[in-house]
């Protein structure tokens, strides 16, 4: 069995009501912060003003950069940079769902790089040995991404359609904050995307991994269960604080290292072939991951028949056809949905397939099913 490490700087601050200790938590890590978010949500919901408040009653002096839209733009995090490097910031608070904290790690990085982020993202500068000048702190408004207990960040550049992700070590929050009673303020189409995010996380890599391993399927067959569980009643009454935070420990666990514990990992075909679908079309990611799922699990049942059907026993009890039992829970929380229906138009298909291969990191090259231009497009027309 291959040498598995396991290392993680990350301090989690999980359960409900945490959100109050971020200013404690923060002053421990910096004196002058940039506070990111998204649109207005923080703003309305009255979280911006309570977390700059508590910033400032533990000596924590707070600004704020606002403006990082799903898909997080390259130029987006390029600003936000600017102004860290203008108000010469010690801390990075990233306050919202997956977009900002992927973005607040990428600002750190072109932050303290010097350097425009796309650069770091195409390998025409050295992530890996960039210095942080700024800690990294996460408030996590969203069950979805996992973004808060790991190092990965994905970015999306506009001008070429390239949606890319990495990991580097710079990119692990020295602190994040998890308070499940935040995402009650989500809407639940918001909480649905999430959660479809949630559970490919795990289940690509599920599938992928060739031969699986007991502890390591045994964990991620937990993950997978409670975000299949946990999502419809988190959908049909949005106030259900116990569905809530189920929903929110999938999420924390679902991208972190936990799942290779037990030995191997897999990847994650469905996303790496997703990405260009919101690169080209600005869709939102987890809309883009329902509608390639069902025809993605279609066309790998040859190559990958057992492992997805382990998928339909364990997770989802089903004896029968485990992609229906997949679609069945789709629909369920209203996301069994199309790539026609989402607004993407069939002339780009060839394009996005070898954006796909392009910004894959060499993964989709290998695959045993979708690894050319040829076999991505037609899954793209399958989902069409």
């Amino acid at each position: 069995m291959a040498t598995t490490i396991f290392q993680t700087p990350i301090k989690l601050v999980f359960g409900e009501g945490t959100v109050d200790k971020a200013g404690e938590e923060a002053a421990k890590l910096g004196k002058r912060a940039l506070v990111i978010i998204g649109g207005s949500s923080a703003k309305k919901t009255g979280l911006l003003d309570k977390v700059l408040a508590d910033l400032n009653s533990k000596g924590v002096e707070a600004h704020v950069f606002e403006g990082v839209s799903p898909n997080p733009r390259t130029s987006t995090v390029d600003d936000a940079a600017a102004q860290a490097a203008k108000l010469d910031v010690d801390l990075i608070i990233g306050l919202g769902g997956g977009s900002v904290m992927d973005a607040s790690k990428a600002i750190n990085l072109a932050y303290s790089g010097g350097q425009p982020v796309f650069d770091y993202y195409t390998g025409a500068a050295d992530a890996k040995g960039v210095k942080p000048k700024a800690s990294l702190m996460l408030i996590c408004t969203m069950a979805a991404t996992g973004s808060e207990f790991n190092n990965w960040a994905v970015v999306t550049n506009w001008d070429t359609h390239e949606k890319r992700a990495m990991g580097v070590p710079l990119f692990y929050p020295a602190t994040s904050i998890v308070d499940p009673a935040l995402t009650l303020s989500m809407p639940v189409d918001q909480v649905a995307k999430g959660g479809v995010d949630i559970f490919l996380h795990v289940m690509e890599n599920y599938i992928t991994h060739e031969g699986g391993a007991p502890m390591s399927d045994a964990i991620r067959e937990a993950i997978m269960k409670v975000a299949v569980d946990w999502l419809p009643p988190s959908v049909k009454n949005p106030n259900d604080l116990e569905a809530r935070s189920h929903l929110s420990w999938a999420s924390t666990l679902a991208c972190s290292q936990i799942i290779a514990l037990g030995g191997g990992l897999g990847y994650r075909p469905i996303h790496l072939i997703e990405h260009p679908v919101s690169g080209y079309f600005d869709v939102a990611h987890g809309d883009g991951l329902a509608a390639i799922t069902p025809a993605w699990l279609r066309q790998s049942m040859e190559v990958r028949g057992e492992r997805i059907a382990k998928i339909g026993k364990n997770v989802f009890g089903a004896s029968g056809d485990p992609v229906e039992a997949v679609e069945a829970w789709l629909e369920s929380v209203g996301m069994k949905t199309s790539l026609s229906k989402l607004g993407v138009t069939d002339d780009q298909f060839e394009a996005m397939a070898q954006t796909a291969i392009d910004t894959s990191r060499g993964f989709l090259a290998k695959d045993a099913v979708h690894h050319s231009v040829e076999t991505i497009a037609a899954l793209y027309r399958a989902s069409f």
